[in-house]
């Protein structure tokens, strides 16, 4: 039942956004802004550090590729982090993510969009946690400005877990489960150089076993054409992680990027 009421759903958002398109004059899409070329990588590197010595012993290092590749017919976007902090009791974060997604006009306003991903995070007991899926978005507002988009799919999460643990009233060593993708994401230009970005993504489980959500939020300022000076944070929600863990996680980190294309 909840496989159908999905599909119908999607199936409803392609077809009230034609709907909605035949009633009205088509936006045609915006140009890219002027330093962004057709059919290129672009390339974004991050890098934080922090050190500290004393009363408190901690260190950390964060790392970050993002790259996108914007064509006539729509965008690939490739994702990766990586995260590693310690103090004098040993070592508090290890976390690996990486992400890709291919968004496909189908017209000025309707897309469509596949997506795969993994992350592995030790302190969290997620040995691997693997991802798959696609479905339909709109372009709400895009300009070279603003850009918002809302998205609808069906995807599907696996995790295999470092220790074995109490999940959905049972002890075990990995979970898979069918998810319902709900999703809007936007990227602002505030100044010439300044930019905002952010993300927002909730995936419940078709068994109502469980839900999953992520935000991440970015803002971005250019000291030259090449460098810009960066804060991200992300906040990570599992309504069932596991025995003795934190639902939630959260991240802030600041540092510089490098631009290459």
């Amino acid at each position: 039942m909840f496989h159908r009421f999905s599909a119908l759903a999607i199936l409803a958002i392609i077809n009230g956004a034609a709907m909605a398109q035949s009633l009205a004059p088509i936006a045609p899409v915006a140009p890219p802004p002027p330093n962004v070329k057709l059919d290129h990588w672009r390339w974004e590197l991050g890098l934080g550090a922090s050190v500290s010595s004393g009363n408190t012993e901690s260190s950390s290092a964060t790392v970050n590729a993002d790259g996108a590749r914007l064509s006539a017919h729509g965008k690939w976007t490739v994702n990766g982090r990586l995260l590693y902090a310690k103090d004098a009791k040993g070592t508090t974060a290890e976390q690996v993510a990486a992400d890709s997604r291919y968004d496909h006009n189908v017209t000025p306003l309707v897309f469509l969009f596949g997506q795969v991903g993994g992350l592995r995070d030790r302190p969290a007991n997620l040995d691997l946690r693997v991802t798959a899926g696609g479905g339909a978005g709109y372009h709400v507002i895009e300009t070279p400005e603003t850009i918002f988009d809302v998205t609808m799919g069906l995807g599907y999460a696996q995790d295999r877990y470092t220790r074995p643990t109490l999940v959905n009233d049972q002890v075990r060593t990995s979970l898979g489960r069918v998810e319902m993708l709900l999703g809007e994401n936007s990227s602002h230009r505030l100044t010439d150089n300044t930019t905002f970005k952010q993300q927002l993504s909730l995936s419940p489980a078709l068994d109502s076993s469980g839900l999953r959500a992520e935000w991440k939020a970015g803002l971005a300022v250019a000291m030259t054409a090449k460098l810009k000076l960066s804060v991200n944070a992300s906040m990570r929600y599992n309504s069932d992680p596991g025995t003795g863990l934190k639902k939630t996680d959260t991240l802030v980190v600041t540092g510089v990027q490098l631009t290459l294309d």
